[in-house]
């Protein structure tokens, strides 16, 4: 993380004009954290939502600290890819789970929750829980995962049969 300093407002930014996330560049967040709590301002250096400074914002989340959203979006996105590590559970939380809502998924025993989790930082995907039924036994998975690396799971069971 940077000790980031917020750039004078780019020549782009007329004023007047209506500003777009987009053209915020940095934030104030806590690092670790998996909330943004908000964007900073390009042309007042104050948070978007409440016009508060950093040090307002401190007051209430001790931890917050000024940064570019892209290094935000990068630490949070490297977070989100941690290796997945299968977890036991029990037959009862996967039928749960599989009856809370239709699948997003389903195939050879495996699922992801028909609602998003989340999504990932970096790319927007939504991120789904994922449960896993094999020969008797029942694991979720100890992060949300997309349908991409769903993919990859369900390859891997279809190379075990």
């Amino acid at each position: 993380m940077s000790t980031a300093t917020i750039p004078a407002a780019a020549p782009e930014i007329k004023a007047g004009r209506i500003l777009s996330a987009r053209d915020c560049t940095h934030c104030f967040a806590v690092p670790g954290s998996d909330s943004m709590i908000d964007l900073v301002h390009p042309i007042t250096g104050r948070s978007c939502c409440f016009d508060r400074t950093l040090e307002q914002v401190q007051e209430w989340e001790p931890g917050a600290v000024l940064m570019k959203v892209d290094e935000y979006i990068a630490s949070k996105a490297a977070r989100q890819d941690s290796p997945i590590e299968w977890q036991e559970t029990t037959v009862e939380r996967y039928e749960d789970m599989l009856g809370v809502l239709p699948p997003a998924a389903w195939q050879l025993g495996a699922f992801l929750v028909g609602e998003p989790y989340d999504h990932h930082a970096a790319t927007g995907q939504p991120r789904f829980e994922c449960f896993v039924s094999r020969r008797g036994q029942y694991v979720v998975s100890s992060r949300p995962i997309t349908r991409s690396e769903f993919a990859t799971v369900v390859s891997e069971l279809r190379a075990a049969l």
